[in-house]
């Protein structure tokens, strides 16, 4: 059935933000900033009364965890685990172990979900920081050498997942049945110790769900059938030392349309775990945050995207050879490359109009840095500025624009010639421009929220089109 709506919200929302909004005004979030996707994270932490604070893998290393009560680990960025975990090193691994230790509690979406799980030998021997982070022995069910860098993908789009823990405190509001979207990450073997939700087939007609297999033409069995078949956990949780550790390898931050927006209740998973981690220490470290207050100038960022806009609606209609380009979602790549330029012109124009119209006079300081926020050196994507995004979007534009001038080589993999192929470099991932641009518009909203608007966000905040099952 559909999700309940009044006024155009879902119950699901209005109920679980009234629950989380006392506990997250006293919860220290800190949200990984060294590499990543770590804006659906922010944005729903803002958006249900928190402050999320990014917080870099220098200050990991040098103890700042300890004025934390959960730290989220995101999805990674074009080196998933590796990129990840290289700005951390053993010293910022041990760090978050300790600390995990402590009580604090560790949330990991898709590759931040593979690093504290059992995984394989040949990855941890390649990348030595991972060992500190062992928090949890669940075996991965689709750990691999080879792969995407110590995974084999299940593919990429929308699973259903039921629940296999009904009283457990992460599946509290859940339907038994319900969506999710998964993106090529980790599954983990049954063990009914820390199994909370299982994936199971999505069934009917427009299946939004592409197996890694079928990203490109072949006859392989699918190993999602496989992950089906063994009940493969795509969620689950326990102990570690007096914290706890929470793993989803699926995204349920992510929304549903084409850029990742517009959220489920999938989303209440995340919610949950929020919730369930209270305050280790609340007024002597909420006393610690910066109350000042300053003034941003948006406008040159306005300008920037509202650019985007113009380039992206300029792009739809030059689509490259896409002749053996892979499908995700369950479209093929001319049918992402049409919606992904036309939502991303749209959601950039409405981000410069919502930014122009924000008083941004004396805002608290919190918002600065989700304005104005450069890069480390090296780091995977992970956590910049809005001016730092526009920028990006803009240089991803120029790259595609370039490479459309030559015909692009036949994908001989998936994610083949990524910096090179104008289909990625624009359209085929939350790392493309497309991507950027939500990711923009989310940080956009965050500011929004922060600065006490009433205006509502400038993405999609619901996809109420979205089904679940009793």
């Amino acid at each position: 059935m559909t999700a309940a709506m009044v006024s155009g919200v879902p119950t699901w929302w209005i109920d679980l933000r009234a629950e989380l909004s006392p506990e997250l005004s006293r919860l220290r979030v800190a949200i990984y900033a060294s590499a990543g996707a770590p804006y659906h994270h922010a944005a729903l932490v803002a958006q249900w009364g928190g402050l999320p604070e990014p917080l870099s893998a220098a200050q990991i290393q040098a103890g700042g965890l300890k004025d934390y009560d959960v730290l989220v680990m995101p999805g990674g960025g074009l080196l998933g685990m590796a990129g990840l975990l290289a700005p951390l090193g053993i010293t910022g691994s041990q760090a978050i172990r300790e600390w995990v230790a402590a009580g604090g509690m560790y949330i990991g979406s898709c590759a931040g979900a593979y690093l504290p799980a059992t995984v394989p030998a040949s990855f941890a021997a390649q990348h030595p920081a991972i060992g500190p982070l062992h928090l949890l022995d669940v075996p991965l069910a689709n750990g691999a050498d080879a792969g995407l860098g110590g995974l084999d993908s299940p593919g990429v789009g929308v699973l259903q997942a039921v629940v296999a823990a009904p009283r457990h405190w992460l599946t509290q509001g859940l339907p038994h049945r319900f969506e999710v979207v998964h993106y090529n990450g980790p599954c983990f073997t049954p063990l009914v110790h820390t199994d909370v939700t299982a994936v199971t087939h999505v069934q009917g007609a427009g299946v939004a769900f592409t197996p890694w297999e079928r990203s490109l033409p072949g006859d392989a069995a699918p190993l999602v059938e496989t992950l089906i078949a063994d009940g493969a956990a795509n969620v689950v949780t326990g102990p570690f030392g007096q914290g706890n550790v929470v793993l989803f390898g699926s995204h349920p931050e992510f929304g549903f349309d084409v850029l990742q927006l517009g959220w489920g209740v999938a989303a209440r998973l995340f919610g949950n775990a929020l919730r369930h981690q209270g305050p280790r220490s609340r007024d002597s470290v909420l006393q610690q945050r910066d109350m000042s207050r300053v003034t941003l100038e948006v406008c040159p960022v306005a300008d920037d995207l509202q650019r985007a806009s113009q380039r992206f609606t300029d792009l739809v209609d030059r689509t490259p050879d896409l002749t053996g380009a892979p499908a995700f979602q369950g479209q093929q790549a001319p049918a992402i490359w049409k919606a992904a330029l036309t939502e991303a012109s749209a959601l950039s124009a409405d981000t410069a109009v919502f930014l122009r119209g924000l008083d941004t006079g004396q805002v608290p300081s919190a918002c600065a840095s989700w304005l104005d926020s450069s890069a480390t050196p090296a780091q995977d994507y992970g956590f910049v500025g809005l001016r730092q995004l526009a920028t990006h979007i803009l240089s991803l534009l120029d790259q595609a624009e370039a490479h459309l001038r030559s015909p692009p080589k036949p994908s001989t993999s998936p994610y083949g010639d990524w910096d090179q192929h104008p289909y990625h470099l624009l359209a085929s991932s939350y790392l493309s421009a497309s991507g950027v641009t939500a990711s923009a518009s989310l940080v956009a909203g965050i500011i929004g929220t922060l600065s006490g608007t009433d205006c509502p966000p400038p993405h999609p905040m619901f996809s109420p089109e979205r089904k679940h099952h009793d």
